[in-house]
């Protein structure tokens, strides 16, 4: 007999746990191993991105949107080395992952155009997380 707290729905009916043995496909689990390499290409590429733009907004000074474009593309680069620095997982450790060194690019940014870092901080988190999502019903 299962109680209805340990009850696992599974492809062929009900089951206890320990029969159930429900595992998590390997593509969407990152070790910590692939984690600290993401993160460390996602800071890195994020740091770098980040000099760039303001180098580049610098010498040549656009009156409005430079931030936003620049955090942007730092966020859709970030997640797309964030996924291939943790070797084409998805999970939601990596969203944190690619969120927080867009974040990292975000603040660099800001101290030459902060109101359009922010719109740019908004889209490319999105982008950052998108690229590392996993599929609905996976944690």
């Amino acid at each position: 007999m299962i109680c209805p707290n340990c009850l696992i729905q599974t492809d062929v009916g009900s089951r206890c746990p320990d029969c159930a043995r429900v595992r998590t496909l390997p593509m969407y689990a990152a070790d910590t191993g692939e984690l600290g390499k993401a993160a460390a290409a996602g800071l890195g590429t994020a740091i770098g991105l980040a000099v760039l733009t303001v180098a580049v907004m610098v010498v040549f000074p656009l009156p409005f949107g430079g931030g936003a474009v620049g955090v942007g593309g730092i966020g859709w680069l970030v997640g797309e080395v964030v996924f291939r620095a943790s070797n084409h997982k998805q999970s939601r450790s990596l969203q944190w992952v690619g969120a927080l060194a867009t974040f990292v690019g975000f603040l660099i940014v800001s101290l030459a155009d902060p109101f359009g870092a922010i719109i740019g901080l908004i889209i490319g988190t999105y982008y950052a997380i998108q690229r590392v999502k996993p599929p609905r019903g996976i944690r």
